[in-house]
């Protein structure tokens, strides 16, 4: 009898062992996850004509879009006027919204540009050949547009681009 007890312990200490190591796996796995999605570069859209703030590190900034020609058709030049501590910077930007596209203002995106492990805010406008382009950020560091050293380019993400 007493040999059945001490199986029956063994079988139970390694049973929850394994649900220990089963249970870090899957807190390793979940947290590499989540930090490759934070990583990860988030693509978004700024409405026509509305105030978007932003948390760039420890800093609250503001974009605001105005578009300066929406009365006299449905694109035309915009302005993007960004709030940092420091004041404001003002960037040329334009728009269009017919009926086959929607070319927004501008357009952010998260990513680390400055190399120093935090995220920037990159701030993306449309270009030539149905592109965006980007040549000013706000570093995470300081809360403030810096311009790159690189423009960069990309084609619009689906969905903002309809031809």
């Amino acid at each position: 009898m007493p040999l059945g007890n001490i199986s029956q312990r063994e079988n139970s200490s390694g049973s929850v062992a394994l649900m220990k190591i089963v249970t870090l796996i899957a807190v390793l796995l979940i947290t590499v996850l989540a930090v490759c999605v934070r990583r990860s570069e988030r693509f978004c859209a700024l409405e026509y004509d509305q105030l978007h703030r932003f948390d760039v590190g420890k800093y609250q900034i503001t974009i605001r879009t105005r578009s300066l020609s929406i009365n006299s058709g449905d694109n035309g030049a915009a302005e993007l006027v960004v709030e940092c501590p420091s004041g404001q910077t003002l960037l040329k930007s334009s728009f269009d919204t017919d009926l086959y596209s929607d070319i927004r203002p501008a357009y952010v995106s998260w990513t680390d540009i400055d190399q120093d492990c935090c995220q920037d805010l990159v701030i993306w406008k449309p270009g030539l050949s149905h592109q965006v382009e980007a040549n000013e950020f706000v570093s995470g560091i300081d809360g403030e547009v810096h311009g790159m050293a690189v423009q960069c380019q990309r084609p619009f993400p689906d969905g903002f681009y309809v031809w």
